[in-house]
């Protein structure tokens, strides 16, 4: 990854971090300023209400009871934003207050979840154009700097909005590669793509048919065994269903192309 140059550096995808001036921020202050920090970023250049940021942060909380715990944050971020910034300098990033609400302004910013997005749509739009091997580049880009979703562990509501958003972009750009891999009939790459996207979603059993597929096809018997089991044990376990009859045959006619002994073709997830 080149080296970035930008005043403030901020890392949401797999988990947090902020760099200001080139120096991490390692503390904060007050427990609501790291989570006032970041819902003002992704909400950043507009205004946002008192209310909103009261509901939000403190969903479990009034008005009253939580409206000296929002100021409390608000210096507790200020004071981080300025801690590094040299006399003299426009601040790199700084909340702005008034009546009205708060507003985060961000100069000379890198977001790699933002930088994320923009490579996600390039990737659409030079899609769309018909220009596959540019859209590829943006895609495999995206991915490289997707290595988690937005801020895991984190459960608040407009979190889980935004990791729903980043995840379904992962998993677009997961699957037009995947896709441009098997028309180039790049099967190595095919499987490579596969295991990244169940990283993003373990639950897509058509990506698991692919890797039964592409593995039978490689003459990897032990490998199509692998997926399918792990396949069966995700469905039953993560959302408690039975794998398709589409899986199961496609499992046993890989069996058959390969000439398995019939005792293994009826009983696919006996020890090999």
């Amino acid at each position: 990854m080149p080296k970035i140059s930008e005043r403030v550096v901020v890392r949401c995808l797999g988990g947090f971090s902020l760099e200001l001036m080139g120096h991490p921020v390692r503390r904060w202050r007050a427990g609501k300023a790291r989570e006032l920090f970041l819902y003002l970023l992704i909400n950043r250049g507009r205004t946002v209400d008192r209310d909103e940021l009261h509901a939000a942060l403190w969903p479990d909380r009034t008005r009253s009871a939580s409206s000296s715990s929002l100021k409390v944050a608000k210096h507790a971020v200020q004071q981080i934003l300025s801690g590094e910034q040299p006399a003299g300098q426009q601040p790199a990033a700084e909340i702005s207050f008034n009546e009205y609400g708060y507003t985060l302004k961000v100069h000379d910013a890198w977001l790699d979840f933002e930088v994320f997005e923009r490579l996600c749509c390039e990737g659409h739009r030079t899609a769309a154009r018909g220009d596959r091997r540019t859209a590829a580049e943006h895609y495999r880009r995206a991915l490289e700097l997707h290595v988690g979703n937005f801020l895991p562990g984190e459960t608040a509501d407009w979190v889980r909005e935004q990791q729903d958003w980043v995840r379904s972009l992962a998993l677009g750009a997961a699957a037009y590669l995947l896709q441009e891999a098997l028309d180039r009939g790049e099967l190595h790459e095919v499987i490579d793509v596969c295991r990244r996207s169940l990283d993003i979603d373990p639950y897509q059993e058509d990506v698991y048919r692919t890797l039964i597929q592409v593995h039978g096809e490689l003459g990897q018997l032990g490998q199509a065994k692998s997926w399918f089991k792990l396949c069966s044990d995700r469905m039953s376990g993560g959302l408690d269903i039975d794998i398709s009859p589409d899986t199961q045959r496609l499992f046993e006619r890989v069996l058959r192309v390969n000439n398995v002994p019939p005792g293994y073709q009826t009983d696919p997830l006996a020890t090999a």
